[in-house]
């Protein structure tokens, strides 16, 4: 993430996970949360999940936009962007519409790049069968 780019986030972030913190049980939400702790579970957010060079995820996140400079471990759905900063660590598969991994970050597991509408659909809950 460029200066700027994080300048802008970080006067749009609602809810911080601090250093030093552990969260285990899902998050919801549809404001912009920050992680620099460490959090067992899912995530679902309709506006921009961070995780800080400390943050620690492990669990499956959906989102518009992820950034990533901490570690994440589990599967990744954006509708818009995942973004891996030079500290970055993703340990599991992608699904999103534009991917941005910078040269020292670390990524491994498949990804998948889609439209918006596939991306949307992929997240969706399967419907009962009958």
């Amino acid at each position: 993430m460029g200066r700027r780019t994080e300048d802008y986030i970080q006067s749009r972030v609602n809810s911080v996970i601090g250093k030093g913190t552990e969260f285990e049980g899902t998050i919801k939400t549809s404001e912009t949360v920050r992680i620099e702790g460490f959090v067992k579970g899912n995530i679902k957010s309709e506006g921009t999940l961070i995780i800080g060079n400390g943050g620690k995820v492990d669990g499956k996140i959906e989102a518009a936009n992820i950034l990533v400079g901490g570690e994440v471990y589990g599967e990744l759905y954006a509708t818009e962007k995942i973004e891996a900063n030079a500290s970055g660590r993703i340990y599991g598969n992608i699904h999103t519409k534009n991917l941005i991994v910078d040269e020292n970050a670390i990524f491994q597991g498949t990804c998948e790049m889609t439209g918006r509408e596939e991306a949307e659909s992929v997240n969706a809950e399967p419907a009962a069968e009958e």
